[in-house]
């Protein structure tokens, strides 16, 4: 049976304007659905009262109530509601803490939500895609492109099909001519969303290969082009979202991708590793 977020998303295209704004904070924030009023909620969605009134009515509820109580079934139901309580019981005092403190709740806050909210059927078939692609084109720009070099670097270590794509010697499509059955396109983008993250998925769907997605929000346009998508929550007291969360999972991924390997992926880390010490390139 379709959960509310899933009715939500699946109408989210087709709403009006504004209902497609707290549709969308709905999507994102489905712990502050649950637990916050509906006054507070469309304060923070950016939008009035009866719009959130209106959200509900538009899904079938009678009442504000009844949409509210839908959200607290299924945040309780995910085992997030222990979470999401305490992060609105410390709205107020994080508000009061020192600078570094609130860095360092949101970076745990973040990895956890990671963890806990993305299935470990996602990121095992995202490990096997990796492992079994002839190549997983790696597309990603800005503060992005340095997760995507990371996942590359360490990844192609284990797996030398990962090759990310690079600004300044193609656009991500002209990269992607070279795509053919067999391969695996993986966009990284997190909102505001760059637009040749989205141009190359949907390029990569539209030829048929398999397409994965690493974002920030169940809202992303990313979601609905990928076959399989990972979400992880970027925020932060920082002025700039916070990739903790995203790097944590990555590296989640690359160990379901090794640990299902056959061997082969294991050989090449030590063979790499031997490769390094004889150098002398680096100091333990």
């Amino acid at each position: 049976m379709p959960t509310i977020i899933d009715r939500i998303l699946n109408e989210l295209p087709d709403l009006p304007k504004k209902l497609r704004v707290a549709a969308k904070f709905a999507v994102d924030r489905p712990d502050r659905m649950a637990f916050g009023s509906m006054r507070a909620v469309a304060t923070e969605s950016g939008v009035s009262s009866p719009t959130m009134h209106r959200l509900a009515r538009y899904f079938d509820y009678e009442s504000y109530d009844e949409f509210k109580t839908q959200f607290q079934t299924e945040v309780a139901a995910s085992s997030f509601s222990t979470r999401a309580e305490k992060l609105y019981e410390s709205r107020v005092e994080t508000a009061a803490e020192p600078l570094l403190k609130g860095l360092q709740d949101a970076a745990r806050e973040n990895i956890d939500a990671g963890f806990q909210n993305n299935p470990i059927e996602t990121l095992q078939a995202i490990g096997d895609t990796i492992r079994t692609a002839r190549t997983t084109h790696i597309v990603a720009t800005g503060s992005m492109a340095w997760v995507a070099a990371h996942l590359e670097a360490t990844g192609g270590i284990a797996f030398p099909g990962l090759r990310m794509t690079r600004s300044g010697v193609a656009s991500a499509i002209e990269t992607l001519a070279t795509v053919q059955e067999g391969d695996a396109v993986i966009a990284i983008a997190v909102s505001p969303y760059a637009k040749s993250a989205i141009e190359a998925l949907e390029y990569a769907r539209d030829i048929g290969v398999t397409t994965l997605a690493i974002t920030d929000r169940r809202s992303s346009p990313l979601v609905g082009i990928a076959c399989h998508s990972i979400i992880a929550p970027t925020n932060s007291p920082h002025y700039y979202p916070s990739v903790v969360s995203i790097c944590s999972l990555v590296e989640a991924v690359l160990a379901f991708a090794v640990a299902d390997s056959a061997g082969g992926a294991i050989g090449r880390i030590e063979k790499v590793v031997s490769l390094r010490k004889q150098s002398g390139a680096y100091l333990e």
